[in-house]
């Protein structure tokens, strides 16, 4: 018998993909999908090579080069989501979702929103899977999970170039709202796009004014990107505050750390950019909340009319909240953070913040190394709800206000249906504590990718 040709499995996999002219909402598993699955089984489990040597030596290797031209969705809502974060490259995961990438861009030194070139470097076999479930019709990580395994067994050095703060924040999006393109931009940061101007210690007004300029430049960057790719979502899980100013000298710059003064106008320079992320309109943007105690030094963490599309997202940990669909219910003992003054909606993440990590039927769930099953999260943080608090304001979107332009006034409808006024024992009778979750409110929920309650493997 002649050999199998190397590409002929992943031919199948490819040709049972492009012919898969489902409905929106997949109902499971079928038989198309069933043999694609078992062909790619037993084209990893037959990669011997890279099981002996982990470091791949001698082992089959393949490149493939990120092309924003290859985006293709069969559902595609127009209105993409704007990840900003710890981005130096794409992870394996993304690979898996490359369709639904309508761009990965940095800051240069001028200040300008450039695209990045990148190339995944991946063993052959690991590549042909990942790109054979990146199709236009969305194919849920839950109905290909029989391949997480063997996929983490046979390449665990891969699966761990997926770790990462932005790759993390990434992976609590694209699942949870599949009709969502995604455009990933890497961290805003004066040390990374404005060194020079940011290391300049005099802290004389004129010096201040160039870091401000710069920071001017990439605000209209933002603007002219958002308005180029459709965004009218914006993640944003990280922040600049004083702290950070002063971290970000120690570790960039020589010289004496300046005094607060100095540093506090070096904060004060992104206020363009914190603008653009905060009030452009028809932009809706959940930050990550921090415990933050002075507003002058954390001038862009605190509730602000300046800043009225920004919605700041704090948690708690209950297995059981009690809550209903508006939030009504025992608020006492549900506790929450951080503190009131610094968040404007708590969400339960339904799993407890201790080891075993015990979790809820309704769980948030992150997608896996390679986009093949999801899992709970484990340690909450803010950084982990924003991404929940985001979906769940485009579920309340698409839910009840389809068809109606994004705008600064829709966007006030949409936050009054998440936060209803509903709930008498709390602030301003605002029902601040919301389980969105445990109610499916999620598109991945809403359009039939999966069920409401996390069935573990």
């Amino acid at each position: 018998m002649p050999p199998v040709p190397r590409w002929s499995w992943f031919s199948a996999l490819l040709m049972g993909a492009l012919c898969a002219c489902g409905a929106p909402a997949p109902s499971g598993d079928t038989p198309a999908l069933s043999a694609r699955l078992q062909a790619a089984r037993e084209a990893i489990l037959a990669d011997t090579c890279f099981r002996e040597r982990p470091d791949g030596a001698g082992c089959e290797w393949g490149e493939f080069a990120y092309d924003p031209g290859a985006f293709t969705m069969r559902h595609d809502s127009g209105e993409a989501i704007l990840v900003i974060d710890d981005f130096p490259s794409l992870p394996p995961r993304a690979l898996r979702y490359q369709n639904r990438l309508r761009g990965y861009f940095r800051v240069d030194g001028q200040g300008r929103l450039a695209p990045v070139p990148f190339s995944w470097r991946l063993p052959a076999t690991l590549l042909r899977t990942l790109q054979s479930f990146a199709t236009p019709d969305f194919v849920p990580a839950e109905h290909l999970r029989t391949l997480a395994v063997p996929l983490r067994e046979t390449y665990p050095v891969q699966a761990a170039q997926s770790a990462g703060h932005g790759s993390f924040v990434f992976s609590l999006l694209v699942e949870t709202n599949p009709h969502q393109p995604l455009v990933l931009l890497d961290t805003l940061s004066f040390t990374a796009f404005a060194p020079e101007e940011f290391c300049d210690g005099s802290g004389t007004p004129e010096s201040l004014e160039r870091l401000r300029a710069k920071a001017s430049v990439v605000a209209e960057e933002l603007r002219g990107l958002m308005a180029a790719q459709g965004v009218r979502y914006v993640n944003l899980s990280s922040g600049v505050t004083l702290d950070s100013v002063r971290q970000d000298w120690s570790a960039s710059c020589q010289g004496p750390l300046p005094g607060d003064g100095v540093l506090r106008g070096k904060l004060g320079a992104y206020a363009p950019i914190y603008a653009a992320l905060f009030h452009t309109p028809g932009v809706f943007t959940a930050q990550s909340a921090i415990d933050a105690a002075d507003p002058e030094d954390n001038p862009f963490d605190f509730a602000s009319e300046a800043f009225p599309n920004r919605l700041r997202v704090g948690f708690f940990t209950v297995l059981e909240s009690g809550l209903d669909a508006e939030g009504r219910g025992a608020h006492e003992g549900l506790g929450g953070w951080p503190g009131r003054a610094n968040v404007d909606l708590y969400v339960n993440t339904g799993v407890l913040p201790q080891r075993p990590f015990e979790y809820n039927r309704t769980p948030l769930l992150q997608v896996d190394a390679f986009g093949m099953d999801l899992l709970p999260i484990t340690r909450a943080t803010t950084s982990w709800v924003a991404p929940l608090a985001l979906s769940r304001f485009i579920h309340a979107r698409s839910a009840h206000f389809a068809g109606q332009e994004m705008s600064d006034a829709l966007i006030r409808q949409v936050l009054g249906r998440m936060l209803p006024p509903r709930c008498e024992d709390l602030p301003g009778g605002v029902c601040l504590y919301q389980d969105p979750l445990l109610h499916g409110q999620t598109e991945g929920v809403r359009l039939g990718y999966r069920p409401r309650e996390y069935t573990a493997p």
